[in-house]
């Protein structure tokens, strides 16, 4: 299984748009993404079906 090698760059200043809440809002939906998502969405991909759990 490979690694989650995403990195985040703010090329529009974005961050400093944003609540302390909405970073964390964001933050949480990586963590989640990176958790759940990234192991299984290549051989998902590669198999061509969509698995509900």
């Amino acid at each position: 299984m490979k690694t989650d090698n995403f990195t985040f760059h703010d090329y529009y200043n974005i961050d400093d748009l944003l609540s302390d809440e909405h970073i964390m809002i964001r933050k949480a939906t990586r963590d989640w993404v990176k958790k759940e998502v990234s192991p299984t969405i290549e051989s998902i991909c590669q198999s061509a079906k969509f698995d509900l759990k």
